[in-house]
């Protein structure tokens, strides 16, 4: 790919392999994609990482950016993330062996997240029961867990921040915790623990800035779940060949249950929670809708509403490996095999929640700064300006001029970064435009 060329922080392009279909700038939530020179991918900003572009792109132009999977360094120690999902990607096979998996390919420690969703729901139940009293917050409360809607909504929603739970997201917990014990436990810097979280979809990255012009910095390294599933399905297929013991016990080993699994689906996240007012959302352009909604002042009577970008909830992520409909009925099936209980009380959470440890990591100030809309102002010369080339498109958003719609090319225009004959309708007349003969 060429140099001069601007990424994500979360997806690449690859030139060579686009074909310019347009499909990715259609489907971009933040309208961030233009196709330039029939054959150029440019971004142009605002991307959220929410993997729509990899979802339609017909020939793999568009791919996450993820770490490699490699040796791990000598002086570090390897830890593998595991969230549920990676479960349900190996039908009729159990978590203790998937787990054990990974260890065989070469990481150190395994930490399924199933213990830290159990304390989120927690200290998020208890939340909203002292929010009845205190309205620290506005209903209805949003939840944090998806790091894609919580960037849509500080780009494309602002004024509904407040409403996110301001309680800490079980990723964050996850990697805060586990680093801060297995340092104490090795007598090490905590730099010298390599964590890598196994995901469906690319959204562990952390960028200071979503800006292509800042420089790239992660939070951990992300392994998409396509990135391992062959060589762990080698290993699993090992295991169930072997007469050894399928799991060896490790420093987080809480156990997987039905509670934890069922965060999988869409739903999950509330089915677990003993709040009635709740409401779940799943794929994108539900949540932009619901959201829209919310910025009109409806749903003030729900407490919490569980929202996911992905399909089927995080079971439709991008990585996955599996079908989501299958990886759905395998997750059904190994609830019933694992049973509904819960791990953690109410009691035992509280002191940890009056010390604040579940604060979140990110403030909403700081989200709004890093994802929020970084465009000048229009005038109302320019805003006559785009009205006057919408009038003399008259067009139909055939996206042929590598803008998603017609109104984002004549702002595209206005602002300097397209030209009006890269319109089709105005090049079709055989005459060129200029910003001045349009006047």
């Amino acid at each position: 790919m060429d140099k001069d060329i601007p990424t994500s922080s979360y997806v690449d392009f690859d030139k060579d392999r686009c074909i310019a279909c347009v499909h990715c700038v259609r489907s971009c939530p933040t309208k961030s994609i233009r196709i330039k020179g029939g054959k150029s991918v440019h971004l142009v900003d605002h991307c959220i990482g929410c993997g729509e572009c990899i979802r339609v792109c017909p020939t793999g132009a568009v791919s996450a950016v993820t770490s490699k999977l490699a040796s791990p360094e000598k002086e570090e120690i390897s830890v593998a993330l595991v969230s549920p999902v990676l479960f349900a990607q190996f039908p009729g096979i159990m978590p203790a062996e998937v787990l054990q998996g990974l260890k065989q390919m070469g990481f150190q420690h395994v930490v399924d997240m199933s213990y830290f969703l159990e304390l989120f729901l927690c200290a998020a139940e208890e939340y909203i029961i002292r929010n009845r009293t205190t309205r620290k917050s506005p209903w209805p409360l949003i939840s944090p867990v998806c790091p894609v809607v919580v960037r849509l909504i500080a780009f494309k929603f602002p004024s509904l921040l407040p409403n996110i739970l301001p309680i800490i997201r079980p990723l964050a917990l996850m990697v805060r915790e586990v680093k801060q014990l297995i340092a104490r436990q090795y007598g090490v810097k905590e730099k010298s623990v390599a964590q890598y979280y196994i995901n469906p979809c690319p959204t562990m990255l952390a960028p200071s800035r979503t800006s292509i012009k800042q420089k790239r910095l992660y939070v951990g390294r992300a392994l998409g779940i396509n990135d391992v599933y062959a060589e762990l399905n080698r290993q699993i297929e090992k295991i169930k060949s072997s007469d050894a013991p399928h799991f060896q016990k490790d420093l987080f080993d809480h156990g997987t249950t039905g509670s934890s699994l069922i965060w999988c689906l869409s739903g999950g996240e509330i089915a677990n929670m003993n709040i009635e007012h709740a409401l779940a959302v799943s794929g994108l352009k539900e949540t932009i809708t619901y959201l829209e909604k919310i910025e009109m002042g409806l749903f003030k009577n729900i407490e919490y509403i569980e929202f996911r970008t992905c399909p089927e909830g995080c079971l439709g992520g991008t990585l996955t490996a599996i079908d989501k409909y299958l990886a759905k009925s395998v997750v059904q099936k190994m609830i019933i095999k694992c049973g509904i209980k819960k791990r953690v009380s109410r009691k035992d959470m509280l002191q940890s929640y009056e010390e604040g440890w579940f604060l979140p990591e990110t403030s909403t100030l700081r989200l709004e700064r890093l994802f929020g809309e970084e465009k000048e102002p229009l005038s109302i010369d320019s805003l006559h300006k785009i009205e006057k080339i919408l009038a003399m498109i008259k067009g139909k958003d055939c996206s042929a001029c590598g803008a998603p719609d017609c109104k984002t090319f004549a702002e595209d225009v206005v602002r300097g970064k397209a030209s009006l004959n890269d319109c089709l309708v105005i090049r079709a007349r055989g005459k060129r435009v200029t910003p001045e003969t349009s006047d």
